[in-house]
Parts: structure tokens; sequence; C-alpha cells
């Protein structure tokens, strides 16, 4: 691992609810890995960069509107302008009746489900990589 683990959190909310049963879409998880491979980014080389595309994206468990999720990511390798990163996104707490709005009690999952994951790619143009914003990142090297 390059730098540290990024991490965020968020809980899936009634506007996220897509399908039937408030089940959450897939595409939601994607697009929160989005934003942490950006924050990735702007630690390694202070740049927003360019996300050329995921591969060997699986999702393992079902996400419902009321889950507390995290979102981990981190860069695996750096290369010349591009960034090998690995995504998974975890659920750490559910709604205990996801039938009743009304309901408001939440429980913890111990340990939390792994809902996803996925490897991307990232770019940053040699010309817009300003090296490490994060002291953790400060040991990151392009080859040569």
């Amino acid at each position: 691992m390059v730098g540290k683990k990024v991490v965020h959190h968020l809980m899936m909310s009634a506007k996220d609810g897509h399908y039937t049963g408030n089940l959450v879409n897939g595409a939601r998880i994607v697009n929160q890995w989005g934003d942490v491979g950006t924050e990735l980014m702007v630690y390694v080389d202070g740049d927003i960069s360019l996300f050329l595309g995921y591969k060997d994206i699986e999702f393992t468990a079902p996400v419902y509107v009321g889950d507390f999720m995290e979102y981990h990511g981190w860069i695996e390798k750096v290369g010349n302008q591009s960034y090998a990163c690995k995504f998974e996104a975890w659920k750490v707490a559910q709604m205990v009746d996801i039938t009743n709005p009304q309901d408001t009690r939440a429980t913890a999952c111990e340990p939390p489900v792994l809902c996803g994951t996925a490897t991307g790619s990232l770019f940053i143009a040699k010309k817009d990589q300003r090296g490490p914003q994060e002291s953790s990142f400060k040991d990151a090297k392009h080859p040569q």
C-alpha cells in the first residue's frame, strides 16, 4: 500500500433506494469509490485526477436504505502517470426493520459486512503532478 487508506462514511438515505424493498443500486457504491479515489489522488500528487476505469467489480452483499457504509480505498501501485487502486465497501450498521420508516432502531454490524470490491485506475498527467500533499505519501515515487 502506498500512503494511507482513505475511508468515507455515509448513511444510505431514502433517495438512494432504487429497487423494491429499499435496495440500493450498486452504482451508488461505485460512485462513492470515485470520491475516495479522488481524495487519494489529491494526497499523492495534488490533483483531482481522471478516473480511467474499474475492473473486477464484485458486489458481495446487498445494501439497503438506512445502512451505514464505509468506503475504503488505497493505492497499490504508482506508475508514470497512472495509479492502481483497490476499493472496498463495508456495511458497518443497519436499520433493524427497513420495512417500517417509523422504526428508528439500528444495530452495528459486528463484524462489518463486505458489500463490494473493485480495482480502479486513475490518471494524472506529468504536467499536473505536484508531488505528495500528505505526509504518509512522501515515499510515493513515479518510475523513471
